[in-house]
């Protein structure tokens, strides 16, 4: 089972394309995030939405759950709920709709990346369905991992754990607690290939690092 949750304006289609182009069976729910006071051609969307749908199954459930528009606190609260009561493998949509929406259910998602399986967006300009990867925002490396992560992102690709300890005067043994604290938090990511570890600097690693320079 799936669970979309989508932000959705006045085209259908901005809900409906990814869906399809990711997958739809039955037993699968999508929900439509809409201000609590919509108006005609708003639901005309969410019409449009709920009609389609009906049409390629009867068991694929559509659902609108309103949100406070006129109080971003209480929108982002709002949104973080939606996201934690969905079932099975959720699936966040950015299909455009108003911005007292779209930027609050933006800030839950990365609030709540842990519980995400697959980040949709309905791109504006080319109009095609992309998928996201969120950067890990709350979780802050520690300090003392600082000098390794400035080695990460000065090498602007992938490294090695020894070209690390190398190129930051540590110990291979620091840097590489160093990596396991990164990896853990999302800052970087890391694979073996035979003997050797290599390392990645994530844009969660990138911005985390931008906090502290």
């Amino acid at each position: 089972m799936r669970t979309y949750v989508s932000t959705i304006g006045y085209y259908d289609t901005r809900v409906v394309r990814p869906v399809l182009d990711h997958g739809l069976t039955a037993g699968d729910k999508i929900v439509l995030l809409r201000p609590y006071n919509d108006d005609a051609d708003g639901d005309s969307a969410v019409a449009d939405v709920k009609r389609i749908f009906s049409e390629l199954g009867p068991d694929v459930e559509v659902v609108v759950e309103e949100i406070t528009y006129d109080d971003f606190q209480t929108a982002v609260v709002e949104c973080v709920a939606v996201l934690r009561a969905a079932s099975g493998d959720t699936i966040a949509n950015f299909g455009g709709g108003p911005r007292e929406i779209f930027l609050p259910f933006s800030i839950a998602a990365l609030v709540m990346t842990d519980q995400l399986d697959t980040v949709l967006q309905f791109t504006d300009i080319d109009e095609d369905v992309i998928e996201l990867t969120l950067p890990e925002l709350l979780a802050a490396p520690p300090a003392k991992t600082t000098p390794t992560l400035k080695a990460i992102s000065d090498v602007g690709g992938t490294s090695t754990l020894p070209a690390l300890a190398e190129q930051s005067g540590q110990s291979r043994s620091t840097v590489g607690r160093h990596l396991d604290e990164l990896d853990a938090c999302g800052a970087v990511t890391t694979a073996k290939h035979g003997k050797t570890r290599h390392v990645e600097l994530t844009l969660g690693g990138r911005l985390q690092l931008c906090r502290r320079e």
